[in-house]
C-alpha cells in the first residue's frame, strides 16, 4: 500500500482503520474504471456491428438500387488494377419507374430542380473539366434533358468531348429543357471551355469515373448495379471504403478513462484540502477551550480527555463531524491506553498537518520538560495569535469575494446605463 495515501486516509477517517478505507476507495475506483471500460468497449462493438451492417457492396460485386422516391445514395469505392488504386465516390441512382408506374403518378405535380453545374470549375467562363448536369427531379417522375450547341465540344451529359482546345478557349452553350406538365422552359447557359492538363493518375481516374457513369446509366430498371470487372482489357477489383468513425472513438474512450481516474484521485485530495481548511477554522475555538480548562486547574492531559468526551456527546446528539476534535478524541484514547504524553502531543501535531497544531503540540511537549509555570501565558498568546490569523483569513476571503463580484457588478452597471440611454436615444430620433 502507498504509505502516503494510507496516512491521508487515517487523517480523513480518524478512529477508523485506514487500511479498510484505503481498500474500499480503490475497490470503488476499480469498479468505476471497469464499468467505464466495459461500456466503452460495448459502444465500440455496437458501432463496429452497425458499420458492418451498412456495407452496400455485395461479394458478387453488386450494389442494390433504392426504389423510386427513396433517393439516391453514395458509396466510396476503391478501384484497383495494374494502374493502381483510386478512391472514387459513386452515386447510385434510384430505380427508374416503368411505364405503368408513370401512368399511376402522372397527375402528381411538383417540381424541384437542384443543379451544381460548375462541379469544381472556377466559373461558367472558365470551364476546364466535365460539368455535373442533373438528369431528374427529386421526388417526381419528371426528367431534365440537356442539349448542347456543339456536341463535338461538350455533350448533353456535360462531358467535354473536344480532343483539342485552343489556349484562348471555345465558346459554347448548353440548353437545359425542363418539362412540367404541358409547359416547357428552355434556358441558355453560355460556357467557355479551356484545355485541361492531366497527369496519368488523373487520366486513369477520369476513365474510372466515366466507366462507373456508363454502368449506372445502363439498365436503370434493374434493381442491382453490377460493377464492371475490367477496363481496357485489364481486370479491376472493387471494394467499398468504410468510414473510420469507430476508430476515432477509441482515443476519446482511452482519454476518458484516464480523466476519470484523475477525477477520482482529485476528489480524494479535495477532501484533504477541505479537512485542512476546517482544522484551521476550528483551531481558535479548540485552543480557547484548552486555555480555559488548564486555567481552571486541569492538566493538559485531562483537558484533552475532557474536550474529547464533550465532543463525542455532541456527536451522539446529532452534531457535525469536526476533524480537529476527531484527532483530540484519538489523543484522549492514546492517553487512556498509557502512551507517553510527549509522543501523543507530537502525533497530534503530525496528524493535523497544520502549522498551528504543530506549534501547540510543541508548547505542550515543552511544558512536560520545563514545567507549567509559563504554560498558561503561552496558551493565552497562542489563542490571541490564532484569533488574529482567523480574522486575517476572514478579511482575505472577503476581499476575494469582492473581486469575484466585480464582473457581475460591471454587467449590472452596463444594463443600467443602457436602460437610461435607451429612452434618450428614442426621444432624440423622434425629435
Amino acid at each position: 500500500m502507498d504509505k502516503q495515501r494510507l496516512f491521508l486516509f487515517s487523517q480523513l477517517f480518524p478512529g477508523e482503520k485506514p487500511e479498510q478505507k484505503y481498500g474500499a476507495f480503490y475497490r470503488r475506483k476499480q469498479r468505476v474504471l471497469i464499468l467505464a471500460g466495459v461500456l466503452g468497449a460495448l459502444l465500440v462493438l455496437i458501432l463496429c456491428i452497425h458499420k458492418a451492417g451498412e456495407k452496400k457492396l455485395s461479394e458478387e460485386g453488386t450494389l442494390q438500387r433504392k426504389e423510386w422516391n427513396e433517393g439516391t445514395y453514395e458509396v466510396i469505392l476503391r478501384g484497383s488494377s495494374e494502374h493502381g488504386e483510386e478512391r472514387i465516390p459513386f452515386t447510385i441512382t434510384e430505380r427508374k419507374l416503368t411505364q405503368e408506374e408513370l401512368e399511376d403518378m402522372r397527375k402528381e405535380a411538383a417540381e424541384r430542380l437542384s443543379a451544381e453545374i460548375l462541379n469544381g470549375n472556377e466559373s461558367l467562363t472558365v470551364i476546364t473539366h466535365n460539368l455535373q448536369l442533373p438528369g431528374n427531379l427529386s421526388g417526381l417522375p419528371f426528367q431534365i434533358s440537356w442539349e448542347s450547341s456543339d456536341a463535338q465540344i461538350i455533350n448533353s451529359r456535360g462531358e467535354i468531348t473536344a480532343e483539342e482546345i485552343p489556349e484562348e478557349g471555345i465558346q459554347v452553350s448548353l440548353f437545359p429543357k425542363l418539362v412540367y406538365d404541358e409547359t416547357t422552359y428552355i434556358e441558355e447557359i453560355p460556357l467557355r471551355i479551356y484545355p485541361e492538363s492531366m497527369t496519368e493518375e488523373e487520366i486513369y481516374r477520369k476513365e474510372l469515373q466515366e466507366l462507373l457513369l456508363k454502368t449506372d446509366e445502363k439498365d436503370l430498371e434493374e434493381k442491382e448495379v453490377r460493377l464492371p470487372g475490367e477496363m481496357n482489357g485489364q481486370p479491376i477489383t472493387w471494394k467499398e471504403e468504410s468510414k473510420k468513425t469507430v476508430f476515432m472513438i477509441i482515443p476519446f474512450w482511452v482519454m476518458g478513462m484516464i480523466l476519470l481516474s484523475f477525477s477520482l484521485d482529485r476528489q480524494l485530495y479535495e477532501k484533504e484540502r477541505k479537512r485542512e481548511e476546517e482544522i484551521r477554522r476550528t483551531y481558535p475555538q479548540f485552543v480557547s477551550k484548552l486555555q480555559l480548562l488548564i486555567g481552571a486547574g486541569m492538566t493538559p492531559r485531562n483537558a484533552f480527555v475532557r474536550i474529547g468526551i464533550e465532543y463525542e456527546r455532541i456527536r451522539k446528539e446529532g452534531g457535525k463531524k469536526q476533524y480537529l476534535y476527531e484527532e483530540v478524541v484519538l489523543a484522549g484514547f492514546a492517553f487512556q491506553n498509557g502512551k507517553p504524553e510527549t509522543e501523543v502531543y507530537r502525533s497530534f501535531g503530525r496528524r493535523c498537518k497544520e502549522r498551528e497544531c504543530s506549534r501547540l503540540s510543541f508548547i505542550l511537549a515543552a511544558n512536560l520538560r520545563q514545567g507549567n509555570e509559563k504554560l498558561l501565558t503561552l496558551l493565552t498568546e497562542e489563542t490571541e495569535m490564532a484569533l488574529s490569523e482567523q480574522r486575517y483569513r476572514a478579511r482575505k476571503c472577503g476581499e476575494e469575494a469582492g473581486t469575484k463580484l466585480l464582473f457581475p457588478m460591471l454587467l449590472m452597471l452596463l444594463v443600467v446605463m443602457f436602460l437610461i440611454l435607451l429612452p434618450a436615444m428614442g426621444s432624440f430620433r423622434t425629435g
